[in-house]
This record gives C-alpha cells, sequence and structure tokens, in this order.
C-alpha cells in the first residue's frame, strides 16, 4: 500500500535520523529504488515493465514521502526498470528523484549490483556494458555515489582509458561525503 509504506518509512526515517537539521544520528537508507518487482532469483537479470500511471501511484509514492522526511540514502535496486538497470537508470535517478523530487543525498548500490552490468543475460545479468571499467563509469556518471562491491576499484583504469575523469568522480565524493560531515 504506498500510503502505509510512505507513513511508516517517513516515521522511521525521522526516527532513525533524528530531528537536528545539522547532524544525523544514522544515516537511513531508503530501499529498492524503483520498481524493485518481480521473482527474488531473477532480481540480477529481471526488467521489470511498468506504466507511468503505476510508477507515479504505486511505486513512487513512498520514496517522495521518504525524501520529503530528509532520507539521507536512497539504494537503486538489482533489477531493470523499462529496459534500463536501476543503478544507471537516468530517467529514475535524475530525472525523477534528483531533478523533479529534489533528493540531496547519496545513491547507493547493493552489494554486487554492478557486477550485473557487465554480467551478459545469458549468465544472470543485464550485460549493458563488458567490463568492470566501463560498469563503474557508468554508475558514477549515472549519479551512484557509492557501490557495495569491488567495481569502484576499477575507476583508477576507467580514469586512464578516457571512460570518464576525475571532475566527475569528484562530484559523487563530494556528496557522500556531506553524509559523512552529517554523521
Amino acid at each position: 500500500d504506498p500510503y502505509l509504506t510512505a507513513s511508516l518509512g517517513s516515521s522511521f526515517v525521522k526516527g532513525l535520523q533524528g530531528e537536528n537539521s545539522k547532524y544525523l544520528k544514522t544515516a537511513a537508507c531508503a530501499k529498492h529504488f524503483a520498481v524493485h518487482s518481480g521473482p527474488e532469483k531473477l532480481r540480477h537479470e529481471f526488467n521489470a515493465e511498468v506504466s507511468q500511471k503505476d510508477l507515479w501511484e504505486t511505486y513512487l509514492p513512498a520514496f517522495q514521502a521518504l525524501v520529503e522526511a530528509n532520507v539521507e540514502a536512497v539504494m537503486c535496486a538489482y533489477n531493470s526498470t523499462n529496459g534500463e538497470p536501476c543503478c544507471s537508470n537516468n530517467y529514475l535517478i535524475t530525472d525523477i528523484l534528483r531533478n523533479k523530487r529534489g533528493f540531496k543525498g547519496h545513491v547507493l548500490t547493493d552489494c554486487g549490483a554492478l557486477e550485473d552490468f557487465y554480467r551478459q543475460k545469458e549468465k544472470g545479468g543485464h550485460g549493458v556494458v563488458n567490463t568492470d571499467e566501463e560498469a563503474a563509469a557508468l554508475a558514477v556518471k549515472s549519479g551512484i555515489s557509492l557501490n557495495c562491491g569491488n567495481t569502484y576499484l576499477a575507476l583508477p583504469e576507467a580514469v586512464k582509458t578516457n571512460l570518464i575523469n576525475e571532475k566527475e568522480i569528484d562530484k559523487q565524493l563530494a556528496i557522500l561525503l556531506k553524509t559523512r560531515f552529517k554523521l
């Protein structure tokens, strides 16, 4: 139920993070953004196809409430939504979460989610890139500040091969460091 989830989630975030406008007791994380759906066993390769009506009326209201409650972090989902992996889905992360909803905190991946970017579909992944360097660069460019996993260890090589530049990495690092300072 979108209303109940939004109400419970907002209270939970406020309880975890506290009411201080400058400091956090802890950094709450809303997950899994968005349209975390489908069979759990197939979450690393599943493509959740959702209409705009269903997206806005079913899947996004709780996230909107959590952004309004100042949730500090949002975790992207393993699956794809409408053909694009959630952890590189510019429509979800940039257009909706950041621009339309005004989310200022950091976005992070679930553990191993970026490996799905270069794991081919026939092996249970999304197969949108070929290497961990490409996956790391794609995630950072898509607005992912923190990776739970090892894929961001490939960022130095991604810089060397011009897949990404240090300024793009620094932008995401600055967002992540704001959370650390609040803690």
